[in-house]
C-alpha cells in the first residue's frame, strides 16, 4: 500500500554545478505531472522524467522543482560528417541550378546539428540522474506512509468486525410478526461480504493501486449499513449501526490518502 502524499530531496554536484531536485506527492483522483525550472532546451528531458514517474506511479499530483547552480564548462564540437552532407547538397544544387558556389564555412555552422555542445549533455544527464534517485526515495517514503495507514485501517476495521459480528449473533435482528420489514439479515451478511474483501485488498501483499477499489468497497459496506439503520428499531442494535459507520467512515478517510 502507497500513500498518495510523499516528500523527496536528491542533491547532485558535477564539476561546478550543483543541482537540487524536490518532489513532491499530492493527494488527487488522477495522475497529474508538473515540472518546474528546468532549463528551456530541456524539453525532451522532461518528457523522459515524466515517462519514467508514470511507470512507477499510478495517482497523485506529483510536483518536481529542479534548482541548478553553476555551470559545466563547456566543449564545442562540430559534427563534420554532417557538414560534409551540407556541403555537398549545396554543390549539387549549385551544379544543377547552375547557381554560384561561393560558399563560405560560415554559411553552415549555424544549420541544426552541425555544431553541438557537451554542457547541455552533461547538465540532462546530472538532472536524469538526480530524477531517478529522486523517485526512488519518493516511492520509499510513499510505502513508509502507507504501512501507517495500512495499521490505522486496521485498527477502525477489527472494531467494525467485532461490531458486525454483534449484530450477526443477536437474535433480535430476526423479522417481526412475520411480515420482514425489520429483518436485516441481508444487509448484515452483504455488509459482512464486502468487509471481508476491504481487509484483504488492505493486506495484499503485492503491489497494486488499491486506492480506489476502497473507495468503492466503503460505499457499499456504508449503503448496506445506512439500509439497515433504517430498517431497525431495535436499541441494542442501532448504536452498533452507528458506532459501525463511525469506524468506516475513518476507514474512508484513509483511503482518500492511498495511491
Amino acid at each position: 500500500m502507497r500513500s498518495m502524499t510523499a516528500y523527496a530531496c536528491v542533491y547532485k554536484r558535477k564539476d561546478s554545478q550543483t543541482l537540487q531536485l524536490i518532489l513532491r506527492s499530492l493527494n488527487f483522483k488522477y495522475l497529474e505531472v508538473t515540472i518546474h525550472n528546468l532549463p528551456f532546451h530541456s524539453i525532451l528531458l522532461e518528457e523522459k522524467i515524466k515517462r519514467f514517474i508514470r511507470q512507477k506511479i499510478s495517482r497523485g499530483k506529483i510536483e518536481v522543482y529542479a534548482v541548478l547552480k553553476g555551470h559545466i564548462d563547456s566543449e564545442i564540437y562540430v559534427d563534420e560528417k554532417v557538414l560534409a552532407t551540407y556541403i555537398h547538397q549545396a554543390k549539387k544544387l549549385t551544379k544543377k541550378h547552375k547557381l554560384s558556389t561561393n560558399f563560405n564555412i560560415s554559411d553552415f555552422l549555424s544549420l541544426p546539428q552541425v555544431i553541438s555542445c557537451s554542457e547541455k549533455r552533461t547538465e540532462e544527464n546530472l538532472i536524469l540522474a538526480a530524477a531517478k534517485e529522486g523517485i526512488g526515495r519518493l516511492l520509499e517514503f510513499k510505502e513508509k506512509q502507507g504501512e501507517a495507514i495500512r495499521r490505522d485501517m486496521m485498527h477502525n476495521l477489527g472494531h467494525l468486525h467485532r461490531n458486525i459480528d454483534s449484530i450477526k449473533k443477536t437474535k433480535l435482528s430476526m423479522p417481526q410478526e412475520g411480515n420482514g420489514k425489520e429483518d436485516i439479515n441481508e444487509e448484515i451478511s452483504l455488509a459482512s461480504f464486502y468487509l471481508n474483501k476491504l481487509e484483504k485488498n488492505i493486506n495484499a501483499k503485492t503491489y497494486t493501486p488499491k486506492g480506489k477499489s476502497l473507495d468503492f468497497l466503503t460505499q457499499e459496506i456504508l449503503r448496506e449499513l445506512n439500509s439497515a439503520s433504517s430498517k431497525t428499531k431495535n436499541k441494542a442494535i442501532s448504536p452498533l449501526i452507528v458506532e459501525s459507520k463511525t469506524y468506516l467512515e475513518r476507514i474512508r478517510e484513509q483511503a482518500q490518502n492511498v495511491e
